[in-house]
């Protein structure tokens, strides 16, 4: 069915409508409402095109695009506090904080100066809710990597450390997927091993992605979705007899 002409141009460019609420503005574009204090229209403007661009990229990549998916009712919210002391004493976060996501809520907090957040920490975020919306929220079956290892192939600024993990590899001192998969937000929490859980994960949706392709991987979610089992769907998609082959062959990708 061909849409209308101008709802093309609504689902490709943000609707630009300002509306004030007590203390706080607010913005609203195609799939976010934007609530802010003191920023300038500059930056809203910059948030909701990034924004927005993160979102059509998102569930591209994630096989996700439908027409009412986060639109009018349904769009995300996120909030803009003017400084990190208020952002800290509103939320409860720590100082090295630059933003949070309440997933089943849709709700994105930051503060105007966090550094790196449109860059980094949103994109994260942003696939943290619509991966976690597309497999489910309580998804017994999806592994704290792969949700991770989603988020983080989403940073703009995600740099991959290819032959550091390689040489962890080598020497034996590389987390197991067999550990990957026993980790959850409690784990992470505690472990002295943060940075590698993050490099690993990121490493294994990326070779997922690039050795097998965006297709594959849409497909490989969706079973995760409906059946919630990793073996199942890593043998069922990609070919994987089990988990220690699906390692093996992950291995072989790091060190060529």
């Amino acid at each position: 069915m061909k849409l209308p002409r101008l709802l093309l141009i609504f689902l490709f460019f943000p609707l630009i409508v300002f509306a004030d609420t007590s203390a706080w503005k607010l913005f609203k574009s195609t799939h976010f409402l934007i609530n802010y204090q003191n920023a300038g229209e500059g930056l809203i403007n910059q948030v909701a095109l990034k924004a927005e661009g993160y979102y059509n990229k998102i569930t591209d990549d994630l096989g996700f695009r439908r027409f009412n998916f986060w639109t009018w009712d349904n769009r995300a919210s996120i909030y803009l506090f003017d400084n990190q002391e208020e952002y800290m004493r509103e939320t409860g976060e720590p100082d090295w904080s630059a933003g949070r996501a309440k997933i089943d809520s849709k709700l994105i907090q930051t503060y105007i100066s966090a550094r790196g957040f449109l860059d980094s920490v949103f994109p994260h975020e942003l696939a943290h809710i619509i991966f976690r919306e597309m497999v489910g929220f309580d998804n017994p079956g999806i592994p704290l990597w792969l949700d991770e290892g989603v988020a983080s192939y989403q940073q703009q600024e995600t740099s991959f450390d290819r032959p550091g993990l390689a040489d962890k590899i080598k020497q034996g001192n590389f987390i197991t997927l067999d550990e990957l998969n026993k980790f959850d937000a409690v784990v992470l929490k505690t472990t002295n091993r943060v940075d590698l859980f993050y490099l690993e994960s990121y490493s294994l949706v990326k070779y997922l992605i690039a050795e097998f392709g965006k297709d594959k991987f849409v497909h490989f979610c969706q079973d995760m979705r409906d059946r919630k089992d990793l073996a199942r769907a890593l043998r069922l998609v990609y070919g994987f007899n089990n988990l220690s082959d699906f390692e093996s062959s992950w291995k072989r990708y790091i060190l060529k």
